[in-house]
């Protein structure tokens, strides 16, 4: 199981609020999206969750545990793992350091070998450039590192904080089609920030609009990428759809 619910939770930085009193359920096997303009508290949200930045208000659940409070080792031996936006690789190890780094908290030595093994089926680059220093690889290989090391600790659940930044389109195909294919053959949960609506309605799921630290509307994510939708979150006007829920 991988259920994760966010229920009344805020964030501040000093007096800044990030996030206000938001609730968002995410079920076991679904792919869910976070967008909005810029300031609109989605990577707060996602580091509340993993608990590397603390919350003010509210509580956060996964599987019926409490992840508030928990520092980000504990919320990780349950089962969820992030991806940090600027991937944020250890550029003087091997790629495969990097990868071992993710089974620190693991004792199944047959099982991480194997998991190395399909990281690199699934990123033959990264198989090919197991010796080379991670600083030296590309924007893109290093998002597929870091989602690599993410999967290396056994998730239930993995959050990946805006995955196409700085990355050409094709690159960023490459890497929403890996993501997709290992959520279907590890029955992970997904929950992704991304920028770009229209490229979350591409890749297909359930998309969060948020503004201001709240949630301004949900859906599919196909519906949800339309002028009406986009408007409330970008610019704060009511969307047929709000107005339909209020």
């Amino acid at each position: 199981m991988s259920k994760l619910g966010v229920f009344d939770v805020s964030v501040r930085y000093g007096k800044v609020p990030a996030v206000n009193d938001l609730t968002l359920h995410v079920e076991e096997g679904e792919r869910v999206f976070v967008s909005g303009p810029n300031g609109a508290g989605k990577s707060s949200l996602l580091k509340a969750i993993s608990g590397a930045v603390a919350t003010s208000h509210g509580r956060i659940e996964m599987d019926g545990d409490l992840l508030t409070g928990l520092p980000p080792e504990a919320i990780a031996r349950l089962g969820l793992s992030m991806v940090p936006e600027g991937r944020e690789i250890f550029g003087s190890l091997t790629v495969e350091e990097n990868l071992r780094v993710g089974t620190g908290l693991r004792r199944d030595a047959i099982a991480v070998e194997e998991d190395i093994a399909e990281i690199y089926d699934s990123f033959p680059i990264l198989g090919e450039r197991r010796g080379a220093a991670a600083g030296a690889l590309s924007g893109g290989q290093q998002q597929m590192l870091a989602i690599g090391r993410a999967l290396m600790t056994n998730p239930k659940l993995i959050m990946v904080d805006e995955p196409s930044l700085g990355l050409a389109p094709k690159i960023v195909d490459q890497v929403y089609d890996t993501l997709c294919a290992l959520q279907e053959e590890r029955g992970l949960t997904l929950l992704i920030v991304e920028q770009s609506s229209l490229r979350a309605a591409r890749v297909g799921g359930r998309m969060v609009l948020m503004r201001g630290g709240r949630i301004v509307g949900e859906g599919n994510a196909a519906d949800m990428a339309d002028r009406d939708a986009l408007a409330a979150a970008y610019f704060g006007k009511p969307s047929q759809q709000t107005e339909a829920t209020t």
